[in-house]
């Protein structure tokens, strides 16, 4: 979808990366986020600021943890038991020469949701993120718990089962990966085609988002939120093997 739209706007030269933000992220590559992303989830997710304690001081992310650059690899054991939790790296710019590798190394302990925040401290204040100074955390906290609009897994399961009236089940993942199995009832729309095809969903129902492990089923869920729509996404991996469903399986 976003390739042809290209093509229609005159580029030449498009090609796509079809295994998408999964398999990019899988191989230990940082991805970036958006201080508006951050700033609806703080108290949900690990921020840290890579400045050090001393800049941290004059100004940080509201609730971030000051660890410097050269000294979070060596905090290992500080990080969340749940493999699952947004951990968000800052300096004062973007920095992706600096943060990469300790994304990667992080991603390769078995967390997936790494991301380095675009245009740092400075992006931050600029958007007028809430700060924090003096006060400055040195210990990561983290307690678990379902991020807003996230379903947890045995409700999803419930739905699945029982079918209710008033819910949808939307389908996120790749035409492809839906030949291979969908869940019962669902409907499918790849997450890319999903602003094109609103007008395909109903606005009586809560719409479910599911993809293969939860990242475009938030992406989808963001669309239609912002498209006016009822809307709840589950933050877990679903596979579909022989008619059965497997959800937040390990």
């Amino acid at each position: 979808m976003a390739a042809r739209l290209a093509e229609k706007n005159g580029y030449t030269n498009v090609k796509v990366f079809h295994a998408g933000i999964p398999a990019w992220t899988k191989a230990g590559n940082p991805i970036l986020t958006t201080s508006d992303f951050v700033s609806k989830r703080l108290g949900y997710i690990v921020v840290i600021d890579t400045r050090g304690v001393e800049a941290a001081k004059k100004g940080h992310v509201q609730g971030a943890v000051a660890i410097a650059k050269d000294k979070v690899i060596s905090q290992r054991e500080q990080f969340p038991l749940d493999r699952k939790a947004y951990i968000v790296l800052y300096s004062d710019g973007t920095d992706l020469d600096g943060l990469k590798d300790i994304a990667k190394q992080i991603g390769s302990w078995g967390y997936h949701n790494v991301a380095v925040l675009k245009d740092g401290y400075n992006g931050w204040v600029k958007d007028k993120g809430p700060i924090q100074r003096d006060m400055v955390s040195t210990k990561i906290f983290y307690l678990p718990r379902p991020h807003p609009g996230e379903i947890t897994g045995d409700e999803f399961m419930n739905i699945v089962r029982n079918q209710p009236k008033g819910v949808m089940i939307l389908d996120v993942r790749t035409r492809a990966e839906a030949a291979g199995g969908m869940v019962p009832g669902a409907k499918n729309i790849p997450v890319d085609e999903l602003s094109a095809r609103l007008g395909e969903l109903p606005k009586d129902k809560e719409i479910i988002t599911h993809c293969r492990t939860g990242l475009r089923a938030e992406m989808g869920y963001n669309i239609l939120r912002n498209g006016g729509y009822n809307s709840r996404f589950l933050n877990d991996k679903v596979e579909i093997l022989q008619s059965k469903v497997f959800c937040c399986y390990k």
